[in-house]
């Protein structure tokens, strides 16, 4: 006998094409042999990555930062040691979009190129990351000015 788990299903922001978004974000699943797995939201992807020092890993933490300027767009994440679990989503409009599977291809290949030494599930920092997130309000709508 089968147990049936709670597996989530993506939900992607309305202005991302859901066939091309299903199209462009199954490569990169661990059901599909990627590497990402959907968030408990279906909202995100998110993975671990290990590198063999900090110093390693702080280097791959600023290329992706660079990239976040330049896309405009950022993570939810966060480091322990040689370690860094990464959450891309999107806020408004909620959902998995365009920038969050394109940013997850980019972590992918640059991690390849800095010598990732473990992609294993691992839950180092999603506990961190998911209470930031929480804690941290809507950060992506711009804030009303007073007065």
């Amino acid at each position: 006998m089968s147990t049936i788990t709670n597996v989530p299903q993506a939900t992607f922001s309305s202005n991302y094409d859901p066939e091309r978004a299903s199209q462009d974000l199954s490569p990169l699943l661990n059901a599909n042999g990627g590497k990402w797995a959907l968030s408990a939201s279906g909202k995100g992807v998110e993975r671990s990555f290990k590198f063999k020092t900090f110093k390693k890993t702080w280097e791959f933490m600023n290329i992706v930062a660079e990239e976040c300027k330049v896309k405009k767009h950022h993570p939810e994440w966060s480091n322990v040691y040689n370690t860094t679990f990464i959450r891309w989503t999107t806020h408004s409009p909620p959902g998995l979009s365009e920038k969050d599977v394109l940013m997850a291809r980019f972590c992918d290949e640059q991690a390849s190129i800095l010598g990732e030494v473990g992609s294993e599930e691992s839950e180092v920092g999603k506990e961190l990351a998911d209470r930031v997130a929480t804690e941290g309000g809507d950060c992506c709508v711009p804030k009303k000015k007073d007065g």
